[in-house]
């Protein structure tokens, strides 16, 4: 699972970089609708994992962490889904923080 994650983030990222050198309102809205199902994806993913999500290590305050393939998921899926915002806030016109061309 955790390689398929990256896997899943590569996809993203090439289609972040396409639509970066080629920009356009069809590519944007192609890559809103691309995003929206990387991000589900990435939700069931992490739903549904199986393996271990807490490490037998207890910290200073007793507290059990996320083991490494499960952060791997985890975190995938929050910026993912903050990249689907911003898609969002770029696609409506509020904020092209996006695809500001840095």
């Amino acid at each position: 699972m955790p390689l398929l994650t990256i896997a899943i983030d590569a996809v993203a990222a090439l289609l972040y970089y396409f639509q970066l050198n080629n920009p356009g309102s069809v590519q944007y809205s192609f890559g809103l609708v691309a995003q929206i199902i990387i991000t589900i994806v990435l939700i069931v993913i992490t739903f549904s994992y199986q393996g271990p999500r807490l490490s037998r290590f207890r910290g200073e305050n007793f507290v059990r962490p996320f083991t490494f393939r499960y952060s791997i998921i985890v975190i995938s899926t929050v910026l993912n889904a903050l990249l689907l915002f911003l898609y969002f806030l770029n696609y409506l016109g509020i904020n092209p923080v996006v695809f500001s061309g840095y």
